[in-house]
């Protein structure tokens, strides 16, 4: 699958199934800036384009999935834990 593109053209960084680092804390989940989770979907909404990121724990057990704006800013949108 190709990465989608901005109304400008230029090309996303990421891909689905890609890993990416979060970039904030998320201590609710107790995620830190740089954990890294697996891109399972990208959305492209209103010139702005979304990641929503699984993050698991070193056991593979789901920790919780996060939203993150890619462009035109990098930050975390929000987030879930996982359903126990």
């Amino acid at each position: 699958m190709q990465a989608p593109t901005t109304a400008k053209g230029a090309r996303v960084l990421y891909q689905e199934h890609d890993r990416m680092p979060i970039p904030e804390d998320v201590p609710e989940l107790g995620i830190r800036r740089g954990d890294e989770g697996v891109i399972r979907r990208l959305t492209y909404l209103r010139n702005t384009v979304f990641a929503f990121v699984m993050v698991t724990y070193s056991t593979g057990r789901l920790r919780g999935w996060v939203v993150v704006e890619i462009k035109p800013e990098r930050k975390v949108r929000s987030y879930t834990t996982a359903s126990r």
